[in-house]
C-alpha cells in the first residue's frame, strides 16, 4: 500500500511539472558600477563603434567643454571637444572618425574630425536642431528641428542641405532603417511621421501615444520602440502592420531609449521627478524593471554597451554619468555607492518641469 501511495504521489508531481505554465522571467536586477563628473546639463550619450569610448554632449556648457569623452568601461575622462555655441545631440560615423553634433544656438550641424577634435564643416539646419540620424552608408544626415516643425536632410560629402521635410509640432526622436525609411516623432502631438523613397516623400502618419519622445529600432528593423513621455510607457510598434503590439509601464517620463545589439533589451533613461531611474524591458516576455539610480537627478541620455548588459546614462541636473549594469557583471558597485553618498544627500532634486529638460 505504501509503495502504491508513493508511486501515485510521484505521478501527480510529474503531471504537475508537465502541465504547469512556464516560469515567467523577470527583467534583470541592476546596479550602479561606476560614476564620473560631466559638464553642466549632460544631454546626449553615444558610444564609439568599437564600444571603447563614450561621448556626452553638455547642453549647459556654451562655447567650450561642450562634449566630454570617457573610457566606456571605467568612465575615466579622456578629453573634451570645444565648440562655439550649445551642443545638443550627436552621432558618429560607422568608422568612428567623424562626429556630427547638433548646435542649438547656431541652428546648425557641426561636423567634427574625431582625431583633431576640430570642426571641419558647419551646415545650417532649421530652428534649434536636436536629434540626428545618419544613414547606413553614411552619406545622408537628418536633423530634427525642434522649433522649425521640420527635418533637415543633409548631403554629408558636400555639406549641403538637400531638402527640408515638413513634420508636426516639435519633432524630437528619429529613427532610420537600413533601407532608408525615416520615422519622426512629433513631441507635442501624438504622432509619428514616416518618409521613404529616394526623395523621402511623406508616406503616412501613425497615431501612437501622447508625447512620443524618443525612437529606437530593433536590429532587424521590424519593430519601432517609442518612449511615451506622458504615459510613462514603452510602446512597440510593428512596422509591418502599423499597430502597437506591446505597451510596457516603465519609469516616469521616459526620455531616451536604446536597444541592445541582440535586440533583447530596451533601456530607458527616465526623466520624471518620482523615478530618477533607468528602466530595462526584456522583449522576450515584456517584463520590466525600474531601477532608481542613486544620486541621479533626471535621466537624460542613454547608450548601451556592446554586451547589452550595461548602460551609460547621464543625469541632467546632477552633472554626472553613471554606468548601470546587470547585478554582478563587473565594475565597482560598493566603491561607486560610497562616492555617490558623499554628494547625493546634499542635492535638492528638481520638481517636474517639462519645459526645462523634458524635451
Amino acid at each position: 500500500m505504501l509503495r502504491r501511495s508513493l508511486a501515485l504521489v510521484a505521478l501527480l508531481a510529474l503531471t504537475s511539472l508537465l502541465t504547469a505554465s512556464p516560469a515567467r522571467a523577470e527583467a534583470p536586477e541592476l546596479e550602479v558600477q561606476e560614476v564620473a563628473d560631466t559638464g553642466s546639463m549632460p544631454k546626449g550619450a553615444i558610444l564609439s563603434p568599437d564600444g571603447k569610448r563614450f561621448y556626452v554632449t553638455n547642453f549647459g556648457m556654451a562655447n567650450g567643454d561642450n562634449i566630454t569623452i570617457y573610457d566606456a568601461t571605467t568612465l575615466a575622462r579622456l578629453g573634451a571637444i570645444n565648440l562655439p555655441g550649445i551642443a545638443v545631440e550627436s552621432v558618429l560615423s560607422s568608422d568612428g572618425t567623424t562626429l556630427f553634433t547638433s548646435n542649438f544656438s547656431r541652428d546648425s550641424v557641426q561636423i567634427i574630425d574625431v582625431k583633431t577634435r576640430r570642426v571641419v564643416r558647419e551646415v545650417t539646419a532649421g530652428s534649434h536642431p536636436k536629434i540626428l540620424a545618419l544613414s547606413q552608408d553614411g552619406k545622408t544626415l537628418f536633423a530634427a528641428n525642434w522649433n522649425g516643425h521640420s527635418v533637415t536632410q543633409i548631403d554629408v560629402a558636400h555639406g549641403k542641405v538637400v531638402r527640408t521635410l515638413a513634420v508636426g509640432d516639435h519633432p524630437r526622436g528619429m529613427a532610420l532603417t537600413k533601407e532608408g525609411t525615416l520615422y519622426v516623432a512629433n513631441f507635442d502631438q501624438t504622432s509619428i511621421d514616416v518618409f521613404a523613397g529616394p526623395d523621402y516623400r511623406w508616406v503616412t502618419r501613425y497615431e501612437v501615444c501622447r508625447i512620443p519622445r524618443h525612437l529606437a529600432l530593433s536590429p532587424d528593423d521590424k519593430t519601432l520602440y517609442i518612449s511615451c513621455y506622458h504615459d510613462s510607457e514603452l510602446h512597440a510598434l510593428d512596422l509591418a502592420t502599423g499597430h502597437v503590439t506591446h505597451k510596457v509601464p516603465i519609469g516616469k517620463n521616459p526620455k531616451s531609449i536604446e536597444v541592445s545589439k541582440d535586440g533583447r533589451y530596451v533601456f530607458s533613461a527616465d526623466y520624471g521627478e518620482t523615478s530618477h531611474s533607468v528602466s530595462v524591458v526584456d522583449t522576450t516576455d515584456w517584463t520590466a524593471r525600474i531601477f532608481v539610480v542613486p544620486g541621479m537627478d533626471r535621466g537624460s541620455g542613454i547608450a548601451i554597451a556592446e554586451d547589452g548588459k550595461h548602460a551609460l546614462v547621464t543625469g541632467w541636473f546632477d552633472n554626472h554619468v553613471y554606468l548601470v549594469g546587470f547585478a554582478g557583471t563587473g565594475g565597482h558597485p560598493k566603491e561607486t555607492l560610497e562616492k555617490i553618498e558623499v554628494w547625493a544627500h546634499r542635492r535638492h532634486y528638481h520638481p517636474d518641469d517639462q519645459k526645462t529638460g523634458g524635451s
